[in-house]
């Protein structure tokens, strides 16, 4: 892939947070759902088996279903995978579900995913090391994983209008959420999804892929502009971290 400064986020990534329902578009429009980048280094997905890594907005899900993947949706959440249901039949594409922690996906089995796809995940996992060498696991040889990440460097600044100021260092990984933040658990009453966030660093996913024996084929940042949903003005930074990662053939 040849190097590049900068390129658009998807579609849907920047849109206006009051337009609606985006997700019933999707399937007549995938590639609403996934950057030029995520595009090119998924490829073709028609009958690919596929496994996407935590349900998120539910958008790129129905996205690689609808160019022809065979998707299995992998999430700890059962609210979220029914609503995910719900939203496939509405707009007709096939998923299979699995309940399951994403650093722990024995339901899966070794070696069945052509392709692994996780968008936004690694924020509420402790240990992505764990998560990565599971992802390597179901994956066959030759698979591919492609990851897209809030940019790490996103994430260190105050919730505040104008130019950024830091509320962090980009190396702490473990951050303390707000109590307002604390939002209960749906599968498990008066529980917490976790009192802390993890802003892993762009080395630690590198490390971590190449600990779990990913070879890391593709790292590039996209988009550089401010979103409407941003409190502090981040023009300039980059949006979303991307990267791909490949198993070894045989």
């Amino acid at each position: 892939m040849a190097h590049r400064d900068w390129v658009p986020v998807a579609p849907t990534w920047e849109r206006d947070p009051d337009v609606k329902e985006p997700w019933r578009r999707v399937a007549a429009m995938p590639t609403q759902a996934l950057n030029i980048v995520e595009q090119e280094l998924i490829g073709p997905a028609g009958g690919r088996t596929t496994c996407v890594l935590g349900v998120g907005d539910g958008m790129a899900v129905l996205a690689l279903a609808a160019m022809g993947a065979r998707v299995t949706v992998a999430d700890p959440t059962q609210s979220l995978l029914d609503m995910m249901m719900i939203r496939a039949r509405i707009v007709g594409v096939e998923l299979d579900f699995v309940q399951a922690d994403l650093c722990d996906l024995s339901a899966i089995r070794s070696s069945t995913h052509q392709l692994a796809y996780a968008a936004q995940v690694t924020r509420q996992l402790e240990d992505i090391k764990r998560f990565y060498a599971e992802v390597y696991r179901i994956l066959s040889p030759g698979g591919r994983l492609v990851v897209n990440e809030y940019h790490p460097f996103r994430r260190v600044w105050k919730q505040e209008s104008g130019q950024p100021q830091l509320q962090c260092s980009y190396f702490d990984r473990r951050r303390p959420r707000e109590e307002e933040d604390l939002l209960p658990d749906p599968n498990l009453p008066g529980a917490s999804l976790g009192r802390y966030d993890f802003s892993w660093t762009v080395s630690d996913h590198f490390s971590a892929l190449a600990a779990a024996g990913f070879r890391v084929t593709a790292l590039e940042e996209v988009g550089d502009v401010r979103q409407k949903w941003e409190v502090p003005n981040m023009k300039g930074l980059p949006e979303q971290l991307v990267i791909a990662a490949d198993k070894a053939e045989g």
